[in-house]
């Protein structure tokens, strides 16, 4: 307690004791045994309303024992089904978590994962992807400041996710694993993965990597083959030995048939290979006998040319063509044209897209003629001042042209365009407003507009490349700002009645994954409308069964799920009710299940992530030494910590009752010996 505060409670004591002799013995006219008690309880109360003036504080320290964390991390996938370890796991869980030395020296919590990290409940091995990293970064932000030592009780072996020995080597806390499986190395031949492209066009070649793996202390030789129904296209003879594991075969395959087209990839096994459901995989191509052709004219180099480019030709069905606008001619192969920062040399070209009802996108910015621009169209006029502003955008949840959603538009750096008002006489679909020093308007920065049969769209502001860069740094990928270039390429590029509904799906799914199928249903003003009734007609090919499936609104489109469908090959179609409009796909889902790939547990994975850690890897079996590690390591101790708490007086409810009491009983003494 400060020097202070104990001087003014000295001083109160004085000043009380003063004042309550002062009143009943000074004062007094008869003095007695009855004044000495007054005099003490006026004392009280005098002195005990000082000290609530004073408030002063009372420190308190309090001891406690913290016990370090014991963390289960369970492998729930159903690859520990498939190595008939099921109920072995379960028999080291129930040893963990009802050992009394253990639960006295640890606080034990448990976690199962598969494709994420859940509390635990019951083990059913049924997760049909294992994503290992998700586990440590979970892991790292639940026990950041505490000793947590991981129990990691799993095969090692990953469908999802970065390689899992990196992110464990940043995580901060011990890990002790347990490997769950066979951990013999037999010859297995495996297809790890297939990079191919979605799209290929009619008489082109498509390129197909695929990456072919091999475990084994000897040499072995087999042969690849592409298989595409009962024919093989292509086939080539493999070799690997315990040094040379893995090879990438790099293959062009034509592309002579419009349609879908499912080819299988296939390792032929060996004698002694136990595993062979991993020797083959499935991939799909769609072969399209045309693509969106885009033209992006402009009279000054920019970054955002290349932003363009590489954000709207990341679909392989979209072309881009980067042309100085002299050198603009004819515009039959394009369907659609992107006007950059345009000046007095675009007069040609705009002239040309209004004769011919073209739709377009343009874009402006500092260095945009804009006194050219007022002359050569009605749709908005910009007030000339030949300065430049910052915009920000603020997104407009009410769009409603197509679906979309906020990409953290709030992050995002200003475009740079005109200052001074944008009158705009037409109804503009805003995506965006903009921003300015800190004020909200409803001036637009992105837009659409429609005028007859053409479908514009205008962006106010140049700069966009920066706006890519900060998805990229935000979310590791350019696919959110990508995929909302591509929504207005596709919206502007779409003229027939029949575009009005759009249809997403996958012409091959996984039986891990889920089977999703998306559609957008616009009305003839180009805006998406909420109210359609869309349903789905599903037919299994090989079985002849037919189910209707209603379409779910689901935030801006329609979404149906169908995840519960057994593997099989399924044709569609989805059609408007009270519209001659329709789509049909067929799309198949494989009997395909990743977490059966795995011929062994990861022994070397998990040896690594131990090493990592200055530990050793356990087994199954070996409850008994896991226990002897962590009771006898000093790293897991029990610390004694100790917290300290400041009360203020005024909290003190018992100050209050003295002050009360001591008023109460005075009152009634005196009422009592007649004096009031």
């Amino acid at each position: 307690m400060p020097a202070s505060t104990i001087f003014l409670l000295l001083l109160s004591f004085v000043l009380a004791l003063a004042l309550a002799l002062f009143q009943y013995f000074y004062k007094a006219k008869k003095r007695g045994s009855k004044n000495a008690i007054f005099a003490a309880l006026r004392f009280v109360t005098i002195f005990s309303l000082l000290v609530l003036l004073i408030n002063p504080k009372i420190s308190s320290t309090e001891y406690y024992n913290e016990k370090p964390s014991l963390v289960l991390a369970v492998d729930n996938s159903s690859s520990i089904k498939e190595f008939g370890a099921g109920e072995e796991v379960k028999e080291l869980v129930d040893q963990i978590q009802q050992d009394p030395q253990l639960r006295n020296n640890f606080d034990i919590e448990a976690y199962s994962f598969g494709s994420e990290l859940q509390q635990f409940d019951t083990l059913n091995f049924e997760e049909g992807q294992t994503n290992l990293p998700s586990v440590f970064k979970d892991l790292s932000g639940l026990y950041e400041n505490k000793v947590a030592p991981v129990i990691f009780i799993t095969d090692g072996n990953q469908t999802l996710g970065e390689d899992f020995t990196f992110v464990a080597d940043r995580f901060r806390q011990p890990i002790l694993p347990v490997v769950v499986g066979d951990t013999a190395k037999y010859q297995d031949l495996s297809i790890s993965r297939i990079n191919v492209n979605k799209y290929a066009f009619l008489n082109n070649r498509f390129p197909v990597e695929i990456f072919a793996n091999y475990s084994g202390n000897t040499s072995a030789e087999t042969r690849l083959e592409i298989r595409r129904g009962n024919a093989v296209v292509y086939s080539k003879a493999v070799s690997f030995s315990s040094e040379k594991n893995s090879e990438v075969i790099q293959v062009q395959l034509p592309a002579n048939s419009i349609g879908v087209h499912i080819y299988e990839v296939r390792l032929l096994p060996l004698e002694a290979e136990k595993n062979i459901l991993n020797n083959s995989r499935e991939f799909a191509v769609r072969v399209i006998d045309e693509r969106t052709k885009v033209l992006v004219a402009y009279s000054i180099l920019h970054p955002d040319l290349g932003t363009l480019k590489s954000s709207i030709e990341s679909n392989q069905q979209r072309e881009v063509e980067l042309k100085p606008v002299s050198e603009v001619s004819g515009l039959d192969e394009y369907q659609l044209v992107i006007l950059y920062q345009p000046d007095g040399r675009f007069k040609a070209l705009i002239n040309q897209l209004v004769a011919q009802n073209r739709n377009y996108f343009l874009i402006t910015g500092p260095e945009t003629d804009f006194s050219f621009l007022n002359r050569q169209q009605e749709i908005f006029q910009q007030e000339i001042t030949n300065q430049s502003e910052e915009y920000f955008p603020v997104w407009n949840e009410n769009f409603k042209a197509f679906q979309t959603e906020d990409i953290g538009y709030s992050d995002f750096p200003p475009l740079e365009g005109s200052f001074g008002n944008l009158n705009f006489p037409q109804t503009l679909d805003v995506l965006l407003y903009r921003e300015v020093q800190g004020i909200k308007t409803n001036v637009p920065l992105l837009g659409l507009a429609t005028s007859g049969d053409s479908k514009m769209a205008f962006l106010f502001g140049a700069n966009i490349w920066r706006w890519r860069g900060v998805v990229y740094r935000e979310t590791g990928s350019f696919q959110k700002f990508d995929d909302l270039m591509g929504k207005f390429v596709q919206f502007l590029a779409s003229k027939s009645r029949q575009e009005w509904l759009l249809v997403e799906y996958e012409p091959l799914y996984a039986g891990s994954e889920a089977v999703i199928i998306s559609a957008d249903y616009f009305d003839q003003s180009y805006n998406f409308d909420p109210r359609a009734n869309l349903e789905l007609q599903l037919e299994n090919i090989e079985t002849g069964e037919q189910r209707q499936v209603p379409f779910l609104l689901k935030g801006n489109s329609f979404e149906v799920d169908l995840s519960s469908l057994q593997a099989g090959n399924y044709s569609f179609e989805v059609k408007v009710a009270g519209e001659n409009i329709s789509r049909s796909g067929s799309f198949r889902i494989l009997d395909f299940n990743v977490e059966q790939q795995f011929a062994r547990a990861n022994l070397e994975g998990l040896q690594q992530i131990a090493a990592q850690k200055g530990q050793e890897i356990y087994f199954l079996s070996e409850f008994s030494r896991l226990k002897n590690e962590l009771l006898s390591s000093n790293s897991y101790a029990t610390i004694q910590k100790s917290r300290q708490k400041d009360v203020s007086l005024i909290d003190w409810k018992y100050l209050l009752g003295i002050i009360i009491l001591a008023l109460s009983a005075e009152w009634f003494l005196r009422k009592y010996y007649g004096l009031i």
